[in-house]
């Protein structure tokens, strides 16, 4: 009995710093990812990723997608001489307003 009090004290520990460190922001940013391969980077298509941002935070019950900073560019494999070969093109997106 005595050892399930400092198990049961962390539980309800852990669970109220849960509760009081939700943040409802972080649910609302979406990421868009392009990937795409060959040496030479590529920008975004902005067009596509824009649409793709506004569905994705329509489905979540919010009007809009607004950029969030500017596109990461990431090197996901490298060839046999170190140059980059397959690329993923990330771009964040800030959902705000309600559907309603």
């Amino acid at each position: 009995m005595k050892a399930l009090f400092p198990f049961a004290l962390l539980l309800l520990s852990l669970s109220a710093y849960a509760a009081n460190n939700a943040n409802p922001v972080a649910d609302s940013i979406v990421t868009v990812s392009q990937v795409y391969t060959g040496t030479e980077e590529q920008a975004l298509d902005t067009g596509r990723a824009d649409s793709v941002a506004l569905k994705r935070c329509q489905a979540h019950g919010y009007a809009n997608a607004e950029k969030l900073g500017p596109e990461q560019q990431t090197c996901t494999r490298y060839t046999g001489y170190y140059a980059c070969f397959y690329h993923q093109v990330d771009q964040q997106y800030q959902c705000s307003g309600s559907l309603e």
